[in-house]
Protein backbone atom coordinates (compact mmCIF):
# COMPACT_ATOMS: atom_id res chain seq x y z
CA UNK A 1 0.00 0.00 0.00
CA UNK A 2 1.06 3.60 -0.72
CA UNK A 3 2.02 5.87 2.20
CA UNK A 4 -0.29 8.48 2.87
CA UNK A 5 1.15 11.25 1.10
CA UNK A 6 1.33 9.59 -1.74
CA UNK A 7 -1.84 8.53 -2.00
CA UNK A 8 -3.63 10.07 -4.64
CA UNK A 9 -6.73 12.47 -3.32
CA UNK A 10 -10.31 12.28 -3.94
CA UNK A 11 -9.97 14.84 -6.74
CA UNK A 12 -7.76 11.97 -9.19
CA UNK A 13 -9.97 9.11 -8.38
CA UNK A 14 -11.34 6.85 -11.58
CA UNK A 15 -15.19 5.74 -11.70
CA UNK A 16 -15.87 2.18 -10.04
CA UNK A 17 -18.85 1.24 -11.93
CA UNK A 18 -18.52 0.15 -15.88
CA UNK A 19 -14.74 1.21 -14.99
CA UNK A 20 -13.48 -1.52 -17.72
CA UNK A 21 -16.18 -0.96 -20.70
CA UNK A 22 -15.14 0.97 -23.49
CA UNK A 23 -16.83 4.39 -22.31
CA UNK A 24 -14.66 4.89 -19.79
CA UNK A 25 -11.08 3.79 -21.17
CA UNK A 26 -8.98 6.94 -22.34
CA UNK A 27 -8.95 5.93 -25.99
CA UNK A 28 -6.04 8.75 -26.55
CA UNK A 29 -4.66 7.13 -29.85
CA UNK A 30 -8.21 7.18 -31.60
CA UNK A 31 -8.87 10.77 -30.14
CA UNK A 32 -5.29 12.11 -31.91
CA UNK A 33 -6.39 10.26 -35.40
CA UNK A 34 -9.56 11.76 -34.71
CA UNK A 35 -8.07 15.31 -34.15
CA UNK A 36 -5.52 15.23 -36.92
CA UNK A 37 -7.97 13.55 -39.70
CA UNK A 38 -10.46 16.88 -38.57
CA UNK A 39 -7.48 19.24 -38.65
CA UNK A 40 -6.08 18.31 -42.33
CA UNK A 41 -10.10 18.27 -43.39
CA UNK A 42 -11.01 21.45 -42.69
CA UNK A 43 -7.42 22.88 -43.36
CA UNK A 44 -6.40 20.98 -46.36
CA UNK A 45 -9.89 19.90 -48.50
CA UNK A 46 -12.40 22.41 -47.71
CA UNK A 47 -12.21 25.20 -50.34
CA UNK A 48 -9.95 28.14 -49.11
CA UNK A 49 -11.01 31.53 -49.19
CA UNK A 50 -9.10 35.26 -49.56
CA UNK A 51 -10.94 36.82 -46.86
CA UNK A 52 -8.65 37.50 -44.37
CA UNK A 53 -11.09 38.40 -41.90
CA UNK A 54 -12.90 35.09 -42.62
CA UNK A 55 -9.50 33.30 -42.35
CA UNK A 56 -8.82 35.05 -39.65
CA UNK A 57 -11.95 33.65 -37.48
CA UNK A 58 -11.49 30.11 -38.79
CA UNK A 59 -7.85 30.16 -37.42
CA UNK A 60 -8.53 31.39 -33.88
CA UNK A 61 -11.76 29.16 -33.88
CA UNK A 62 -9.37 25.67 -34.76
CA UNK A 63 -7.30 27.16 -32.40
CA UNK A 64 -9.66 26.96 -29.70
CA UNK A 65 -11.39 24.23 -30.54
CA UNK A 66 -7.80 22.42 -30.60
CA UNK A 67 -6.82 23.90 -27.35
CA UNK A 68 -10.43 22.25 -25.78
CA UNK A 69 -9.97 18.96 -27.17
CA UNK A 70 -5.95 18.62 -26.08
CA UNK A 71 -7.66 19.74 -22.56
CA UNK A 72 -10.28 16.94 -22.79
CA UNK A 73 -7.88 14.29 -23.76
CA UNK A 74 -5.01 15.27 -21.38
CA UNK A 75 -6.20 17.21 -18.47
CA UNK A 76 -6.49 15.41 -15.17
CA UNK A 77 -10.02 13.82 -13.74
CA UNK A 78 -11.65 16.29 -11.38
CA UNK A 79 -14.04 15.35 -8.34
CA UNK A 80 -17.08 14.69 -10.97
CA UNK A 81 -17.57 11.88 -13.19
CA UNK A 82 -20.97 12.31 -14.36
CA UNK A 83 -22.19 12.20 -17.11
CA UNK A 84 -18.58 11.52 -17.90
CA UNK A 85 -15.59 13.06 -16.64
CA UNK A 86 -14.85 13.94 -20.15
CA UNK A 87 -17.34 16.97 -19.62
CA UNK A 88 -15.87 18.16 -16.38
CA UNK A 89 -12.46 18.26 -18.65
CA UNK A 90 -14.25 20.27 -21.35
CA UNK A 91 -15.33 22.70 -18.06
CA UNK A 92 -12.07 23.07 -16.70
CA UNK A 93 -10.50 24.05 -20.95
CA UNK A 94 -13.09 26.31 -21.56
CA UNK A 95 -12.45 28.00 -17.93
CA UNK A 96 -8.47 27.98 -18.97
CA UNK A 97 -9.37 29.38 -22.87
CA UNK A 98 -11.59 31.83 -21.20
CA UNK A 99 -8.15 33.06 -18.80
CA UNK A 100 -6.24 33.11 -21.71
CA UNK A 101 -8.56 35.23 -23.78
CA UNK A 102 -9.02 37.34 -20.67
CA UNK A 103 -4.96 37.60 -20.33
CA UNK A 104 -5.15 38.82 -24.22
CA UNK A 105 -7.64 41.34 -23.22
CA UNK A 106 -5.60 42.90 -20.55
CA UNK A 107 -2.88 44.02 -22.88
CA UNK A 108 -5.09 45.87 -25.59
CA UNK A 109 -6.55 49.60 -25.53
CA UNK A 110 -10.40 49.22 -24.48
CA UNK A 111 -11.40 50.99 -27.87
CA UNK A 112 -9.05 48.45 -29.84
CA UNK A 113 -11.60 45.44 -27.34
CA UNK A 114 -14.52 46.73 -28.45
CA UNK A 115 -13.86 47.34 -31.91
CA UNK A 116 -12.82 43.42 -31.98
CA UNK A 117 -15.64 42.38 -30.29
CA UNK A 118 -17.65 43.64 -33.33
CA UNK A 119 -15.83 40.61 -35.39
CA UNK A 120 -18.07 38.56 -32.67
CA UNK A 121 -21.03 40.09 -33.44
CA UNK A 122 -22.15 43.46 -35.33
CA UNK A 123 -24.45 44.46 -32.73
CA UNK A 124 -21.50 45.01 -30.36
CA UNK A 125 -19.32 48.32 -29.86
CA UNK A 126 -21.54 50.97 -28.99
CA UNK A 127 -22.25 52.59 -26.00
CA UNK A 128 -25.08 50.96 -23.21
CA UNK A 129 -28.29 52.61 -22.95
CA UNK A 130 -28.25 53.73 -19.33
CA UNK A 131 -31.39 52.05 -17.71
CA UNK A 132 -32.85 53.53 -14.64
CA UNK A 133 -35.18 51.15 -13.04
CA UNK A 134 -35.78 53.13 -9.90
CA UNK A 135 -37.21 56.36 -11.63
CA UNK A 136 -41.39 55.18 -10.68
CA UNK A 137 -41.22 53.15 -7.59
CA UNK A 138 -45.39 53.15 -7.14
CA UNK A 139 -46.66 49.78 -7.22
CA UNK A 140 -49.65 51.07 -8.01
CA UNK A 141 -49.78 53.61 -10.28
CA UNK A 142 -53.36 56.17 -10.78
CA UNK A 143 -52.18 58.17 -13.15
CA UNK A 144 -52.26 55.16 -15.69
CA UNK A 145 -55.69 53.80 -15.24
CA UNK A 146 -55.70 51.35 -17.72
CA UNK A 147 -52.53 49.30 -16.41
CA UNK A 148 -51.82 50.65 -12.91
CA UNK A 149 -49.44 47.90 -11.97
CA UNK A 150 -47.29 48.52 -14.75
CA UNK A 151 -44.58 49.17 -13.03
CA UNK A 152 -44.68 45.33 -11.17
CA UNK A 153 -45.43 43.67 -14.78
CA UNK A 154 -43.06 45.37 -16.71
CA UNK A 155 -40.01 44.20 -14.09
CA UNK A 156 -42.11 40.58 -14.89
CA UNK A 157 -39.85 39.26 -18.22
CA UNK A 158 -37.55 36.22 -18.79
CA UNK A 159 -34.86 37.41 -16.46
CA UNK A 160 -37.09 36.70 -13.62
CA UNK A 161 -37.00 32.71 -14.38
CA UNK A 162 -33.44 33.09 -15.10
CA UNK A 163 -32.90 35.14 -11.90
CA UNK A 164 -35.00 32.17 -9.93
CA UNK A 165 -33.35 29.09 -11.97
CA UNK A 166 -29.72 30.61 -10.76
CA UNK A 167 -30.46 31.05 -7.27
CA UNK A 168 -31.81 27.43 -7.57
CA UNK A 169 -28.38 26.12 -9.27
CA UNK A 170 -26.11 28.19 -6.73
CA UNK A 171 -28.66 26.64 -3.81
CA UNK A 172 -27.64 23.63 -5.27
CA UNK A 173 -23.72 24.25 -5.89
CA UNK A 174 -23.46 25.76 -2.20
CA UNK A 175 -25.35 23.10 -0.89
CA UNK A 176 -26.36 25.66 1.98
CA UNK A 177 -29.01 27.09 3.19
CA UNK A 178 -27.69 29.67 5.62
CA UNK A 179 -24.57 30.49 2.87
CA UNK A 180 -26.68 30.52 -0.13
CA UNK A 181 -29.38 33.18 2.11
CA UNK A 182 -26.16 35.46 3.39
CA UNK A 183 -24.49 36.21 -0.35
CA UNK A 184 -28.19 36.56 -1.67
CA UNK A 185 -28.74 39.29 1.12
CA UNK A 186 -25.31 40.58 0.49
CA UNK A 187 -25.33 40.74 -3.00
CA UNK A 188 -28.78 42.99 -2.66
CA UNK A 189 -26.91 45.56 -0.30
CA UNK A 190 -24.13 45.76 -2.74
CA UNK A 191 -26.19 46.53 -5.56
CA UNK A 192 -27.46 49.72 -2.73
CA UNK A 193 -24.11 50.55 -2.31
CA UNK A 194 -22.56 50.59 -5.54
CA UNK A 195 -25.72 52.24 -7.64
CA UNK A 196 -23.96 55.79 -7.89
CA UNK A 197 -21.31 53.83 -9.89
CA UNK A 198 -23.70 51.39 -12.19
CA UNK A 199 -27.03 52.96 -12.55
CA UNK A 200 -28.58 49.67 -13.42
CA UNK A 201 -28.49 48.80 -9.47
CA UNK A 202 -30.36 51.11 -8.60
CA UNK A 203 -33.63 49.67 -8.10
CA UNK A 204 -37.28 49.56 -6.31
CA UNK A 205 -37.16 48.66 -2.84
CA UNK A 206 -39.97 46.63 -3.63
CA UNK A 207 -37.76 44.96 -6.67
CA UNK A 208 -34.57 44.75 -4.29
CA UNK A 209 -36.88 42.96 -1.61
CA UNK A 210 -39.52 41.38 -2.94
CA UNK A 211 -38.93 40.47 -6.17
CA UNK A 212 -35.71 39.76 -5.91
CA UNK A 213 -34.89 38.33 -2.31
CA UNK A 214 -37.97 36.95 -1.49
CA UNK A 215 -39.33 35.48 -4.79
CA UNK A 216 -36.59 35.49 -7.00
CA UNK A 217 -33.35 34.24 -4.68
CA UNK A 218 -35.60 32.63 -1.53
CA UNK A 219 -37.67 30.83 -3.84
CA UNK A 220 -34.89 29.62 -5.59
CA UNK A 221 -32.39 28.63 -3.01
CA UNK A 222 -35.72 26.82 -1.61
CA UNK A 223 -35.93 24.86 -4.43
CA UNK A 224 -32.35 24.20 -4.53
CA UNK A 225 -32.32 23.30 -1.04
CA UNK A 226 -35.15 20.62 -1.48
CA UNK A 227 -33.11 19.33 -4.50
CA UNK A 228 -30.56 18.32 -2.36
CA UNK A 229 -33.01 16.93 0.40
CA UNK A 230 -33.99 14.39 -2.66
CA UNK A 231 -29.96 13.96 -3.19
CA UNK A 232 -29.14 13.51 -0.05
CA UNK A 233 -31.65 10.45 0.25
CA UNK A 234 -31.43 8.92 -3.00
CA UNK A 235 -29.37 5.32 -2.75
CA UNK A 236 -26.19 5.22 -5.17
CA UNK A 237 -26.34 1.62 -6.51
CA UNK A 238 -24.76 1.42 -9.88
CA UNK A 239 -24.55 -1.65 -12.52
CA UNK A 240 -23.08 -2.36 -15.53
CA UNK A 241 -25.63 -0.74 -18.54
CA UNK A 242 -25.58 -4.53 -20.57
CA UNK A 243 -25.81 -6.51 -16.42
CA UNK A 244 -29.49 -4.65 -16.78
CA UNK A 245 -32.66 -6.95 -17.94
CA UNK A 246 -34.95 -5.57 -20.40
CA UNK A 247 -34.50 -2.58 -22.63
CA UNK A 248 -36.66 -0.23 -20.23
CA UNK A 249 -33.97 -1.01 -17.53
CA UNK A 250 -31.52 -0.15 -19.75
CA UNK A 251 -33.09 3.28 -21.24
CA UNK A 252 -33.00 4.12 -16.81
CA UNK A 253 -29.65 3.61 -16.47
CA UNK A 254 -28.54 5.64 -19.35
CA UNK A 255 -30.76 9.02 -18.08
CA UNK A 256 -29.13 8.26 -14.71
CA UNK A 257 -26.08 8.87 -16.14
CA UNK A 258 -27.03 12.25 -16.14
CA UNK A 259 -27.27 12.16 -12.32
CA UNK A 260 -24.57 12.54 -9.98
CA UNK A 261 -22.49 9.41 -9.22
CA UNK A 262 -22.59 9.61 -5.55
CA UNK A 263 -23.61 12.86 -3.02
CA UNK A 264 -21.54 14.61 -0.33
CA UNK A 265 -23.30 16.34 1.96
CA UNK A 266 -21.60 19.80 2.79
CA UNK A 267 -20.73 20.95 6.50
CA UNK A 268 -18.79 23.64 6.08
CA UNK A 269 -18.51 23.91 9.94
CA UNK A 270 -18.33 27.98 9.43
CA UNK A 271 -17.21 28.62 13.47
CA UNK A 272 -15.64 25.86 14.36
CA UNK A 273 -12.34 27.47 14.06
CA UNK A 274 -10.59 30.52 12.83
CA UNK A 275 -9.19 28.80 9.77
CA UNK A 276 -12.53 27.71 8.28
CA UNK A 277 -14.23 30.59 9.40
CA UNK A 278 -11.72 32.23 7.39
CA UNK A 279 -11.77 30.39 4.60
CA UNK A 280 -15.94 30.70 4.46
CA UNK A 281 -15.69 34.25 4.51
CA UNK A 282 -13.00 34.71 1.85
CA UNK A 283 -14.92 31.50 -0.74
CA UNK A 284 -17.96 34.31 -0.27
CA UNK A 285 -15.91 37.06 -1.06
CA UNK A 286 -14.88 35.63 -3.94
CA UNK A 287 -18.41 34.58 -4.90
CA UNK A 288 -19.80 38.43 -4.39
CA UNK A 289 -16.64 39.28 -6.57
CA UNK A 290 -17.86 37.09 -10.19
CA UNK A 291 -21.41 38.23 -9.47
CA UNK A 292 -19.98 42.17 -9.51
CA UNK A 293 -17.50 41.90 -12.14
CA UNK A 294 -20.29 40.45 -14.16
CA UNK A 295 -21.89 43.37 -14.34
CA UNK A 296 -18.83 45.89 -14.22
CA UNK A 297 -17.46 43.69 -17.77
CA UNK A 298 -20.40 44.45 -19.82
CA UNK A 299 -20.15 48.13 -18.34
CA UNK A 300 -16.45 48.37 -19.53
CA UNK A 301 -17.20 46.59 -22.57
CA UNK A 302 -20.56 47.67 -24.02
CA UNK A 303 -21.76 44.08 -24.04
CA UNK A 304 -26.14 44.37 -23.46
CA UNK A 305 -27.20 42.07 -20.68
CA UNK A 306 -29.43 39.83 -23.08
CA UNK A 307 -26.26 38.62 -25.28
CA UNK A 308 -25.17 35.24 -25.91
CA UNK A 309 -21.59 36.29 -24.77
CA UNK A 310 -23.06 37.15 -21.18
CA UNK A 311 -24.74 34.19 -20.95
CA UNK A 312 -21.71 31.88 -22.16
CA UNK A 313 -19.88 33.45 -19.46
CA UNK A 314 -22.60 32.58 -17.09
CA UNK A 315 -22.89 28.75 -17.99
CA UNK A 316 -18.67 28.10 -17.74
CA UNK A 317 -18.80 30.33 -14.41
CA UNK A 318 -21.54 27.88 -13.03
CA UNK A 319 -20.27 24.86 -14.15
CA UNK A 320 -16.89 26.21 -12.85
CA UNK A 321 -17.95 26.91 -9.38
CA UNK A 322 -19.83 23.95 -8.89
CA UNK A 323 -16.19 21.77 -9.56
CA UNK A 324 -14.51 24.46 -7.56
CA UNK A 325 -16.60 24.68 -4.57
CA UNK A 326 -16.39 20.49 -4.27
CA UNK A 327 -12.93 20.95 -4.34
CA UNK A 328 -12.83 23.78 -2.09
CA UNK A 329 -14.90 21.62 0.19
CA UNK A 330 -12.63 18.75 0.50
CA UNK A 331 -8.98 20.84 0.35
CA UNK A 332 -11.17 21.96 4.11
CA UNK A 333 -12.24 19.55 5.15
CA UNK A 334 -9.92 15.98 4.04
CA UNK A 335 -6.71 16.18 5.94
CA UNK A 336 -5.12 13.99 3.13
CA UNK A 337 -5.73 16.20 0.24
CA UNK A 338 -2.91 18.63 0.11
CA UNK A 339 -3.16 19.73 -3.38
CA UNK A 340 -5.30 22.86 -4.29
CA UNK A 341 -7.51 22.23 -7.04
CA UNK A 342 -7.12 22.78 -10.68
CA UNK A 343 -10.09 24.40 -11.53
CA UNK A 344 -10.36 26.22 -8.08
CA UNK A 345 -6.65 27.73 -9.36
CA UNK A 346 -7.85 28.36 -12.32
CA UNK A 347 -10.96 29.75 -10.99
CA UNK A 348 -8.66 32.43 -8.69
CA UNK A 349 -6.66 33.36 -12.11
CA UNK A 350 -9.72 34.34 -13.71
CA UNK A 351 -11.16 36.50 -10.53
CA UNK A 352 -8.04 38.22 -10.28
CA UNK A 353 -7.75 39.23 -14.33
CA UNK A 354 -11.22 40.29 -15.13
CA UNK A 355 -10.67 42.31 -11.64
CA UNK A 356 -7.27 43.78 -13.42
CA UNK A 357 -9.68 44.37 -16.92
CA UNK A 358 -12.17 46.23 -14.95
CA UNK A 359 -9.60 48.25 -13.23
CA UNK A 360 -7.84 49.23 -16.77
CA UNK A 361 -10.99 49.76 -18.42
CA UNK A 362 -13.15 51.11 -16.04
CA UNK A 363 -11.30 53.32 -13.52
CA UNK A 364 -13.38 56.33 -14.19
CA UNK A 365 -16.01 53.99 -13.14
CA UNK A 366 -14.85 52.16 -10.24
CA UNK A 367 -13.19 55.20 -8.49
CA UNK A 368 -16.39 57.42 -8.04
CA UNK A 369 -16.46 58.29 -4.25
CA UNK A 370 -18.50 56.59 -1.93
CA UNK A 371 -21.80 58.54 -0.96
CA UNK A 372 -21.19 59.04 3.13
CA UNK A 373 -23.86 56.92 4.15
CA UNK A 374 -22.41 54.08 2.04
CA UNK A 375 -19.31 54.33 3.89
CA UNK A 376 -20.61 55.04 7.79
CA UNK A 377 -23.04 51.66 6.86
CA UNK A 378 -20.11 49.48 5.85
CA UNK A 379 -17.76 51.06 8.79
CA UNK A 380 -20.43 49.86 11.18
CA UNK A 381 -20.74 46.38 9.52
CA UNK A 382 -17.28 46.01 9.84
CA UNK A 383 -16.75 47.04 13.37
CA UNK A 384 -19.57 44.63 14.21
CA UNK A 385 -18.22 41.71 12.09
CA UNK A 386 -14.95 41.72 13.33
CA UNK A 387 -16.45 42.05 17.11
CA UNK A 388 -18.28 38.97 16.97
CA UNK A 389 -15.45 37.32 15.61
CA UNK A 390 -13.36 38.23 18.11
CA UNK A 391 -15.78 37.47 20.64
CA UNK A 392 -16.57 33.65 18.83
CA UNK A 393 -13.22 32.48 18.68
CA UNK A 394 -12.01 34.32 22.05
CA UNK A 395 -15.07 33.74 24.90
CA UNK A 396 -16.62 31.11 23.02
CA UNK A 397 -14.58 29.18 20.97
CA UNK A 398 -14.97 25.68 21.36
CA UNK A 399 -11.63 23.71 22.95
CA UNK A 400 -10.64 20.64 22.48
CA UNK A 401 -10.10 17.95 25.79
CA UNK A 402 -9.19 14.43 25.83
CA UNK A 403 -11.53 11.69 27.53
CA UNK A 404 -10.08 9.47 29.97
CA UNK A 405 -10.20 6.77 26.73
CA UNK A 406 -7.50 8.99 25.15
CA UNK A 407 -10.60 10.42 22.59
CA UNK A 408 -10.35 14.07 21.99
CA UNK A 409 -13.83 15.74 22.19
CA UNK A 410 -15.13 19.34 21.89
CA UNK A 411 -16.28 21.55 24.95
CA UNK A 412 -17.26 24.86 25.57
CA UNK A 413 -15.40 28.00 26.94
CA UNK A 414 -17.83 27.63 30.34
CA UNK A 415 -17.69 24.23 30.11
CA UNK A 416 -13.67 24.30 29.94
CA UNK A 417 -13.55 26.51 33.14
CA UNK A 418 -15.90 24.33 34.84
CA UNK A 419 -13.37 21.32 34.32
CA UNK A 420 -10.67 23.66 35.21
CA UNK A 421 -12.70 24.51 38.51
CA UNK A 422 -13.33 20.67 39.10
CA UNK A 423 -9.94 19.99 38.84
CA UNK A 424 -8.31 22.37 41.01
CA UNK A 425 -10.77 21.18 44.01
CA UNK A 426 -9.78 18.05 43.59
CA UNK A 427 -6.51 19.04 44.04
CA UNK A 428 -7.01 20.85 47.18
CA UNK A 429 -8.95 17.71 48.62
CA UNK A 430 -5.47 15.77 48.19
CA UNK A 431 -3.67 18.29 49.22
CA UNK A 432 -6.00 18.45 52.59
Amino acid sequence: MLPESERPDQQEQIPTDDSNSWFWKPHTLTGLGIFLVAIAYFALFETSSEDTALNTKRGLFFVGISFLYIAMIHTRNGPFIRPHPIFWRLVLGLSMLYELILIFTLFQHEDDVRRLLVYVDPKLGTPLEEMDYSSNCRIYDPEVPDDPYHNVWDKMDWFVLFHLTGWWAKGIVFRDYWMSFVLSITFEILEYSLEHQLPNFGECWWDHWILDAVICNGLGIWLGIKTLDILESKTYDWRDLWSIPGNRGKFQRVLSQFTPHSWTKFDWGYTEDVKRWLSVIGICSVIMIFELNTFYLKAVLWIPPPHIVNYSRACVMLFMGAVSMREQYEYMSNPHCKRFGQQSWVAVSILVTECMLVYKFGYETISKPFPTHVIAFWVVFVVIFLGWSFWNFTYKLPRRRRTASGREVSESFDEHEQSRSSQRSRSDKKRK
